[in-house]
């Protein structure tokens, strides 16, 4: 008799679970692979934007139900789990998302038949955000069970974001069938406590066009964020802009911030652009014979300058498809005929010195220009013996 009333007992626990609950069904494994994912690096240094955090706070809320588990249709990673596209997914953002200072949660939803039917899961509360902490807790999630109670994991991320006071997201992944928890009154609950300061943003990983329309209409109640198809940001490119137009500003670097050729003039004061790098500079990032000086009426190179025109050689012999051209100058006592003629001969020293130490001479040319160019007045000694100088301009 004791057995038969256990029986009757469990039927009975079944029979009442919710048709939204979903039941048990034979997982399939996928033959093929999760596809592969190149994020596209937004932590590096760009010519012309840098960013910066718009928000300080974000929720991820992952739909762990029992319908989560049945196979994606969609194209990317069709044929697997929906469950684990929607790990994938997250994945894609969180290894896309730079390393800023910014906080996250992370709460599901389902994980089994006999919890509760509005049972939810706080996986970590809001806590500095890493790309470590949110692929562990994605790793750890358990397989997906149980009803939908999306509204209580809305609920639940209204209240974990009481105590950042800056700007905040709600991400939402979910196949958008048979949610249950009043989801949107939970979302206008989220709007009228935070007003302006929420967005929440949905991505749709399901199978219907009823799941997806529920996700697009609670992305419109809160009036901020909208919602997006998990095929639709898969890739590097879309994804990353899905990443900057929830996490990022983008500041537009100052002139003053940019070294295009990296050789520590920035642009706004470099007037030799493109000098190959390792070369050395002057002040004005313009590749010289730099520590060579040239006596007055004189052309030859002394011992003393060897260790500074190995500058050069280096720079060729790392760089064996680049061409020089090599610029003489001079101060301006003398003629214009005549100080064209020893500026010519200076450049001529600078190339057969390279030719002397391997650099073939088709790779260099020579140009005298007098006295022509000046960097420095040409009314002191000093400013004379900055001019007699020799420069060096790579050749495209």
């Amino acid at each position: 008799m004791r057995k038969i009333h256990l029986l009757a007992s469990l039927l009975t626990v079944l029979i009442t679970i919710p048709t939204g609950c979903a039941q048990l069904k034979p997982h399939k494994k996928s033959i093929e692979p999760l596809e592969t994912f190149v994020p596209q690096n937004l932590d590096a240094a760009s010519l012309d934007m840098k960013y910066a955090p718009k928000i300080e706070s974000f929720v991820i809320i992952l739909d762990a139900s029992a319908s989560m588990e049945d196979e994606y249709t969609g194209t990317v990673n069709k044929g697997h789990p929906k469950f684990t596209v929607a790990k994938d997914i997250l994945m894609r953002m969180n290894n896309t998302l730079p390393e800023i200072d910014i906080n996250s949660a992370l709460v599901t939803f389902g994980h089994g038949f006999f919890k509760h039917a509005d049972k939810t899961f706080i996986v970590y509360e809001l806590t500095k955000h890493s790309r470590g902490l949110l692929e562990n807790a994605l790793n750890e999630a358990s397989i997906p069970r149980g009803c939908s109670p999306a509204g209580n994991a809305i609920k639940d991320a209204k209240n974990l974001l009481l105590t950042s006071a800056g700007q905040k997201a709600v991400i939402l992944v979910s196949d958008g069938e048979q949610l249950i928890g009043s989801p949107l009154t939970k979302a206008q609950d989220l709007k009228e406590m935070y007003g302006d300061r929420v967005c929440l943003y949905t991505i749709f990983v399901g199978n219907t066009a009823e799941g997806e329309a529920e996700l697009r209409e609670l992305a419109r109640e809160v009036k901020c964020g909208f919602s997006v198809t998990a095929d639709e940001i898969a890739s590097s490119e879309n994804m990353a802009d899905f990443v900057k137009k929830v996490f990022l500003t983008a500041i537009p670097k100052q002139v003053s911030d940019v070294d295009s050729d990296g050789d520590g003039v920035y642009d706004k004061d470099d007037e030799c652009p493109d000098t190959p790098k390792g070369a050395i500079v002057d002040s004005r990032g313009c590749w010289v014979v730099k520590g060579v000086t040239f006596e007055y009426k004189k052309w030859d190179i002394k011992e003393e300058f060897d260790s500074n025109l190995s500058n050069i050689v280096d720079v060729l012999q790392k760089n064996p498809d680049m061409h020089i051209r090599i610029e003489g100058h001079t101060d301006n006592i003398g003629s214009m005929e005549y100080n064209r003629d020893l500026s010519q001969k200076r450049a001529l020293a600078v190339k057969n010195y390279l030719v002397g130490k391997g650099i073939h001479e088709s790779r260099v040319f020579t140009m005298g220009f007098g006295f022509q160019r000046p960097i420095a007045p040409n009314d002191t000694e000093e400013g004379r013996a900055l001019n007699r100088r020799a420069e060096i301009v790579p050749v495209k």
